[in-house]
């Protein structure tokens, strides 16, 4: 599974679309921008997304190759097989 960094930036931009639909009813619910509605329910999903981004950078990284120490176990088990059935 070579793509999971594609779905985390999809989840990425989906909890940044929700936070802003979000503000959106909160600013419709309280007739103004609440700094209470804010921190309660908009921060949250923005410090998710931000969490979901360092995560993504990791897994971005380890699919280029950068972060060696991170590579998948899978890909070491296949080389180790072709190189024994090549000899």
């Amino acid at each position: 599974m070579g793509d999971e960094h594609k779905t985390v930036m999809i989840s990425i931009m989906a909890t940044i679309v929700a936070a802003f639909v979000l503000f959106l009813v909160t600013v419709a619910v309280s007739g103004g921008v609440s700094k209470a509605l804010f921190m309660s329910y908009v921060l949250p999903l923005l410090m998710s997304a931000f969490t979901l981004s360092v995560f993504w950078a990791f897994l971005f990284a380890r699919h280029k190759g950068i972060l060696p120490i991170l590579a998948e176990e899978e890909a070491k088990e296949e080389k180790a097989s072709t190189v024994t059935k090549t000899t």
